[in-house]
This record gives C-alpha cells, structure tokens and sequence, in this order.
C-alpha cells in the first residue's frame, strides 16, 4: 500500500483557508479513485475534541503547535516530519506551502519523495513581519532547491516563480485548483440560512475569505458605502484566527446592511453564492482563488481585481477593476444589471475544473514517483 503524508493544514474538515479546504476535498477522492493509498494529515487544531480520527477515509492526526505568532506553522512541521519518521513511515511527503517547504531538505534526508504545492508567494502579505518573511523567502528557495516535484496551483504562480529562479524547472508543474461547489442544499434549508442572516435572494453583494489586508475588504465596504442609494446588502462570509488590528478596523463597520456573517462551509456556503446578486473578490493577491471559481461553479456575477490569478478565469472584461481603486470599485457596484459581470464561457470551463479532476491528476503524480 502507498502511503502519502500531508502536512501545512491547520484542520480537517470544516477549518477556514484554502489550503484546508483544498484538503477537506481533494484527499478523500484519492482514496476513493484509488483505494490501494493510505493517507495521513498531520494538522494542528482538534476536531471537535478529537486528535485521532478518520475523515471520508483520510487518517487525521492532530499535533498542537506551539502558539507563537509567525513560528507556529514553521515549528509544526518539523515536529510533525519527526513523527511521520518515526510513526507513519510514508513513502512520499506532501508539504503545503512554502513555510513547510523551508523543511523540503530535512524531509528528502528522512528518506521521503518530497512534493511541495506552491499556494502563493506568501511573504508579500504585510501581515507578516520582517523575520518571518524571511524564514518564507527562504522556504521558497528550499522549495525550488531540495523538494522532488512542486505543484503550482496555478499558472501565474509558476510564472512568477519561473521568473524568480530560472533553473530545476523540470520539478515544477500547475495543477490548478477546483473549487466547484458540489454540495445543493435543499430549498427548505436554503431558507432558512437566509432568514437567519437577515438576507433575501439575489438582494445582496457578497465578499468571501479570511479577513486579511490583502483581501481588500476595507477597500470593499469603502466601495460600497459611497454606491448610490441601494436596498443591496454587503455581506463579507469569513473569519481570521486572530482579531488583529485590521479585523478590529472594518468589523466596527458591521450594520443592518454591512453583515459580517462568520465562516461558513458546505451547503451553507453554497446557498450564500447560489443567492448572491453579486460576488466580488477585490483582493490585492492570490495564488489561485478558490473564492472565484467557486463563484462561478454557482453562476454568480463576479467583479474581481485585477491580477493574474483572476485573470486565469477568463472572466468577461467588464468584470476586472484595478486593484485598490474604490472609485472604479463604486462604479461596478453601480451597475444597473450585474447581469453584465456574468461570463458564460468562464462558467463552462470552471464546470470542468472539477475536485475529481484535480484528485486524478494529484495521483498521476504520486504514482510517477513511486
């Protein structure tokens, strides 16, 4: 039996981020096109109070990290290594991240084939202070230097890091993440959420992700706040670990029609898309945006920024503005029919960038370097 190891996730399932929901989905359906692999997730936080236990047949183990801000991640993978050394034995390491990929290296030297997925060049978040970035900038180079094969989760991600180390580039390739929203929640239940929330179809702009800076969520409701007089809601779905100083700033804008409405997942997320009269996605980076293609596998209308991780989707033009423009922002947000933010052909190719699609082309890999 083949035995892959992951690590660089904080939980499993229903944990926010995008390397946890690219876990939550992509591995079960390993297991499931190819029952012959076992396969471990080492994360850092319990799921409801468990830290052994099996998911859609996917082995959880939770080892707590160390909490301290910047380190936790970097700790945590050393010590989660160590222990797929000594208890687990995989013959290959999926590293999620170049935080853990600083440790590519010491993972080869325990003996294991060692895949590193590229999500984003991190260290360009301000979040992070001067250390950290560095600790990052050097687990980019790691990455590119000791890992077996790396996964870029899209094309831009590659072409930046094509760019920045023009060398070993055989070990590299793009496996574009899905994001398809696969879950249909029953009209009943879909109700229900929205009165919850205070909403009603197609009668709000929706936001989706970790309340982080390069989110541009402040950008967003500045955007919204100067829009000409609307009956539309803003409703930002998301959360952040920490209550840092920008989750404290655009949290004290919450209204009657600015809704902060937490983290939500599966069916629930998907009824907050499927009845959105908008989605916009204003953020300033991404790697791949999960937010988008999950936006359209709903057939939403989307105004995203514009960046080359959007642009992978092929939207219609009309639907990209200038990263960090609330003026042009307020313009799309003014539009008389979002209608025109719809993009057929972008929704075509989205229903074909399947989580299956994206489980068998993760397994073609494993087995190429078995």
């Amino acid at each position: 039996m083949s035995h892959v190891c992951v690590v660089g996730t904080r939980g499993v399932p229903n944990f926010v981020g995008g390397v946890e929901t690219i876990c939550q989905k992509l591995y079960p359906l390993i297991r499931k096109e190819s029952p012959s692999y076992k396969i471990t997730i080492i994360t850092r936080l319990p799921y409801k109070q468990q830290e052994s236990y099996q998911y859609e047949k996917v082995d959880i183990k939770v080892i707590k990290a160390l909490k301290i801000s910047g380190f936790e991640t970097f700790f945590h993978t050393f010590v989660a290594l160590c222990y797929a050394r000594i208890f687990i034995h995989p013959k290959i390491m999926h590293l999620h991240g170049i935080g853990p990929g600083f440790f590519s290296l010491f993972s080869r030297l325990l003996g294991f084939e060692t895949v590193v997925t590229h999500h984003s060049p991190d260290y360009k978040r301000p979040k992070w202070n001067w250390y950290a970035k560095l600790i990052l900038k050097i687990g980019e180079l790691f990455t590119v230097l000791f890992a077996s094969r790396i996964i870029c989760v899209s094309a831009s991600v590659k072409e930046e890091l094509d760019a920045r180390f023009p060398f070993l580039l055989q070990k590299r390739l793009v496996i574009r993440n899905a994001g398809s929203l696969n879950t249909l929640p029953a009209g009943t239940e879909q109700d229900a959420l929205l009165k919850a929330l205070g909403l009603e179809p197609k009668q709000y702009i929706l936001a989706v992700g970790r309340l982080d800076a390069t989110k541009g969520f402040d950008n967003l409701i500045d955007a919204y706040l100067a829009m000409h007089p609307t009956k539309l809601k803003l409703v930002i779905v998301g959360d952040n670990y920490i209550a840092n100083d920008y989750v404290k700033k655009i949290i004290q804008y919450s209204s009657e029609n600015i809704i902060f409405a937490g983290a939500h997942t599966g069916a629930n997320l998907a009824t907050i898309y499927q009845n959105a009269a908008l989605l916009v996605n204003p953020s300033f980076m991404e790697g791949y945006c999960l937010v988008v293609a999950e936006a359209l596998s709903a057939n939403t209308p989307i105004v995203a920024s514009d960046i080359p991780a959007h642009r992978e989707f092929k939207l219609n033009e009309e639907s990209y503005v200038k990263k960090g423009d609330v003026l042009a922002l307020t313009a799309k947000l003014n539009a008389e029919d979002y209608s025109i933010y719809k993009s057929k052909s972008a929704e075509f190719l989205q229903s074909n960038n399947t989580w299956e699609a994206n489980a068998h082309e993760h397994l073609n890999l494993f087995n190429s370097m078995l």
